[in-house]
């Protein structure tokens, strides 16, 4: 029985690490972390994000299957939640941005001026859209 656990053990690690490796070859096909830092002009910080984008990784990986209880305080869940929000916003930009999504938008709904508003409206929109579900859903 226990070597049917320690398999079950392994073959989890091998599919976690699987799922992880196509995750980060995905964030770094679209260009998500170089696209980021060349905003902020920290070309020569590159290997210390990626790191802490890996240790990030491992670490929540970590606590997630070892189900490690971490207390937060509201503010500090408004923060973990402001950096997750951030981080997925910058995805969906950049897989905007490789697709070219705003460009074909803007010729489909003929916008040319005021294109700007439109992606602050839909910023705005996934906002509210995610205070609602906080409310709805509670904490």
């Amino acid at each position: 029985m226990l070597i049917r656990y320690i398999g079950l053990a392994i073959a989890s690690m091998a599919g976690g690490a699987v799922i992880a490796g196509g995750y980060f070859a995905f964030i770094s096909l679209i260009g998500v972390f170089p696209k980021l830092i060349e905003k902020v002009k920290g070309n020569r910080h590159y290997m210390l994000v990626e790191s802490c984008l890996t240790y990030g990784a491992v670490i929540a990986n970590a606590i997630y299957i070892f189900n490690i209880e971490i207390p937060v305080t509201l503010v500090g869940l408004a923060i973990l939640t402001l950096f997750g929000g951030i981080f997925v916003g910058c995805l969906i930009g950049a897989l905007a941005e490789v697709l070219n999504v705003f460009p074909i938008i803007s010729r489909r709904f003929y916008v040319r001026r005021g294109f700007p508003y439109v992606i602050m409206a839909v910023g705005i929109g996934k906002v509210i859209g995610s205070f609602i579900g906080l409310l709805a859903y509670g904490l």
